[in-house]
């Protein structure tokens, strides 16, 4: 009998059940299907909610057009919204559904926040071919899929679950992100993204990420293509990142491929880099271990410009450390070692190899100076310079330096900020080397150092008919910083632009000369009150004369003088020569140089030739047909 009855109950609960849904699929395929849905939804729901038109898919799809959501905020305009009823139907006193699903809307970000979705018990909550905008950023053609959505609290805007979402476009803080894609897994801590990936600047970045309390790390992203100008930067897409409450503060590993990047007046041209373990928002000497290699087809900085460089940094609490730095330059090959910390640069080894620098050799200093002018410090184990060429004739004086070499040991160059030798030791060579029309051949040069006081222990340079011999010493870090030079030179050209510069008249000829000189350095007051020591100069085979503004020779002879004597004492110099018919004369205070005189007279062939050197005036008089007269 009780079987029979259950029998005859769960008939007529299913024939009921049957007939419900009938009447629920006739009813919503008739023209009074969006006042029926709109009855409904006033009697379940506090919201005011409307639809155009309303149908049912059995057996437990509903679908609705032109919704209108009315509460407690702005109106929420949905053009088609899908409900599949879970078989439970309701569920811890909310209505449950299995999924959820919005297409081609245009919502306020906040919308999503709607106190009517958090309402139900939903397995999926789905977007389709949806807008969404917020205060600083908006989204284009954006489909999402999150399972299990879970609302913990009333601000909370997007639920937590496994979430897949891609949106045609991404702009977020002045920047575009096409062709997004993302799958990860939201929480309320440790969220993580399992994979995302877009276009940004022209480039394919792609890459998982983690979560964790101080922010996000990154795992494992490629940027691939990226094409950055000096008005672009990755701080942009950072701040981007952090307007959607994504901020970024680690990098696990980060791999650049086949990019140009602008950073700091540098720019890299087709580079490959790989950086991996550094903090963001971190300073350089505040990184745990981090580490950096790059290799690029070309570096551009001011004038300069590395070719084919590579180079491998380990960065950390202990500074910079370059394992290694390899480039083409200027037709040659740059190569060092060294470490970086708090602007103070330690060079293990730098080595420069068959660089030419032929054009735009001022800009040489310019460029360096630029590089190496932040530095507090700057010393080098080991300097080896090798057959490299220095040309300058962008104007006078035209230099240049062919087989240049230099080798130096334990090298301090800059302290302080302030450039200088400070200690070690340096040998320059050169195979050819000119200063105007003055050339020397296989010229060398030892200088010293030790605590700031620098020894030029010789200096040899070869000429064609003589030679330039000099040693001197320089004591900068005693009180004045006193120096002391001796020189000698034989063969020496006098018709330099340099030395006719300074002259009034024309002179050839070749000078011999021993120099001792000594004094205090620093500004030219120092100097002038500091300068002593004596001069001995020789003219041979010299021949001197004089040119009208017409360029016609008004005065010449053969050189008259016999050794030129100057004496110096304290910035007093005395200059005296005689020879046949001839006298040079004068007088010099460097602290008063302008009241100085320097007068050279001499007769030859019935002229007398009077030059004041200083003002570089000549008179020149005829005097034999003065004597006739008389």
């Amino acid at each position: 009998m009780l079987k029979k009855m259950l029998v005859v109950a769960t008939v007529t609960i299913i024939g009921v059940s049957s007939l419900l849904i009938v009447s629920l699929f006739f009813l919503l395929q008739s023209r009074y299907s969006a006042s029926i849905i709109n009855i409904v939804f006033e009697r379940l729901t506090p919201y005011t909610i409307t639809t155009q038109q309303a149908s049912y898919l059995p057996p437990y799809q509903f679908t609705f057009e032109d919704v209108e959501i009315n509460g407690d905020s702005q109106p929420i305009q949905i053009p088609k919204l899908s409900l599949w009823i879970s078989p439970t139907l309701w569920t811890n006193q909310k209505l449950s559904l299995d999924s959820i699903l919005i297409e081609e809307a245009n919502l306020n970000f906040e919308a999503l926040n709607s106190p009517l979705l958090k309402s139900v018990n939903t397995k999926q909550l789905a977007l389709q071919n949806v807008d969404i905008h917020a205060a600083n950023w908006s989204a284009r053609d954006v489909n999402i899929q999150i399972q299990q959505p879970e609302w913990r609290s009333p601000r909370q805007t997007i639920p937590f679950g496994e979430i897949q979402a891609s949106a045609q476009q991404l702009y977020v803080d002045g920047e575009a992100l096409d062709q997004l894609l993302i799958d990860g897994q939201y929480k309320a801590q440790d969220s993580t993204i399992y994979g995302v990936s877009f276009k940004w600047q022209g480039a394919n970045i792609s890459g998982q990420a983690e979560q964790f309390e101080q922010g996000w790390s990154l795992i494992n992203v490629t940027v691939n293509q990226l094409r950055l100008s000096q008005t672009s930067s990755i701080k942009k897409l950072l701040s981007g990142l952090n307007d959607l409450m994504l901020p970024v503060y680690h990098i696990n590993s980060l791999d650049i491929l086949n990019s140009d990047l602008h950073y700091a007046g540098w720019q890299f041209n087709q580079m490959d880099a790989s950086l991996e373990d550094y903090f963001i928002n971190r300073p350089l000497e505040q990184q745990k271990q981090a580490s950096l290699s790059l290799s690029a087809e070309s570096i551009d900085y001011a004038q300069l410009r590395l070719i084919s460089p590579t180079a491998r940094l380990n960065i950390s609490d202990l500074g910079v450390y370059l394992d290694e730095f390899d480039a083409d330059f200027k037709q040659g090959r740059i190569q060092m070692s060294g470490s970086l910390k708090q602007k103070q640069l330690q060079l293990n080894w730098l080595k420069i190899s068959g660089v030419k620098w032929l054009e735009d050799s001022n800009q040489l200093l310019a460029s360096l100076t630029e590089v190496f002018g932040s530095l507090e410090s700057l010393d080098i184990n080991e300097l080896e310079i090798k057959n490299t060429q220095l040309i300058q004739v962008e104007q006078r004086p035209y230099w240049q330096l062919s087989g240049l070499n230099v080798e130096g040991k334990n090298l301090s160059l800059i302290r302080a900020g302030q450039s200088s030798l400070y200690q070690g030791s340096v040998e320059i060579s050169a195979n050819n080397a000119s200063l105007d029309n003055l050339l020397t051949t296989q010229a060398i040069v030892n200088v010293a150092a030790k605590e700031g006081n620098i020894d030029l222990e010789r200096a040899f340079l070869p000429l064609a008919r003589g030679y330039i011999e000099a040693s001197g010493r320089w004591q900068k870090q005693a009180i004045s910083a006193p120096w002391q030079l001796t020189l000698h030179l034989d063969g020496l050209p006098v018709d330099l632009p340099l030395v006719q510069a300074q002259l009034p008249f024309q002179i050839i000829g070749m000078a011999e000369a021993d120099a001792s000189l000594e004094g205090l350095s620093g500004d030219y007051p120092i100097l002038a009150h500091s300068l002593s020591g004596s001069i001995d100069l020789q003219l041979h085979q010299a021949a001197l004369q004089v040119k009208d503004p017409d360029d016609t020779i008004s005065y010449q002879q053969q050189w008259p003088l016999d050794t030129i004597k100057v004496s110096i004492d304290r910035g007093r110099i005395a200059m005296l020569a005689k020879g046949s018919n001839a006298e040079l004369a004068g007088n010099i205070d460097l602290a008063k140089y302008p009241f100085g005189t320097l007068i050279f007279t001499s007769e030859s062939n019935c002229k007398r030739l009077w030059s004041d050197i200083l003002s570089q005036t000549n008179l020149v008089q005829e005097i034999c047909s003065s004597k006739a007269e008389n």
